[in-house]
């Protein structure tokens, strides 16, 4: 039990300091491709987990820190794929990063709008209720950003 606690505790840290440091780069010189691309499936691989706490916001800042159409429009593609998950757990933590990139992302999220539809539409009709109106958050912070309605 000790042990486990202390890998959490690393992870926490390691979690925590990821985001600091892509929060405040400010030159955008941290995050390349190719660290994009070797972080990317690594965090992705946690959504999995019970309590994404500390989790969320490193990755909903990693494809912000890119400052990259390219880079944005492949985490969108991973993060969203996920929400095909069979777990609901995975699904609602799917939807509470997306909505907290999106927010991040601000009015640089319209590029991804299109590619983001038939994602958003069959969250929309998820059998779980959590990830149903977790999803109406996002589609609600997406109609302020965009100043259009998205029904």
């Amino acid at each position: 039990k000790q042990w486990y606690q202390r890998r959490v505790r690393v992870a926490t840290f390691a979690l925590k300091t990821l985001y600091n440091m892509l929060r405040y780069d400010t030159s955008n010189s941290f995050i390349t491709a190719d660290r994009f691309e070797t972080l990317l499936p690594v965090l992705l691989d946690l959504i999995s987990l019970p309590d994404i706490t500390h989790l969320s916001p490193a990755l909903a800042q990693l494809p912000v820190a890119a400052n990259s159409d390219r880079l944005w429009k492949q985490y969108n593609f991973q993060l969203l794929n996920l929400s095909k998950s069979l777990l609901p757990a995975v699904r609602q933590n799917v939807v509470a990063v997306y909505k907290e990139f999106v927010v991040k992302l601000g009015q640089d999220y319209s590029v991804l709008l299109p590619d983001s539809l038939p994602f958003i539409a069959e969250l929309l009709e998820d059998s779980d209720p959590i990830v149903e109106e977790r999803t109406h958050l996002v589609v609600k912070a997406i109609e302020d950003i965009t100043g259009e309605s998205i029904d």
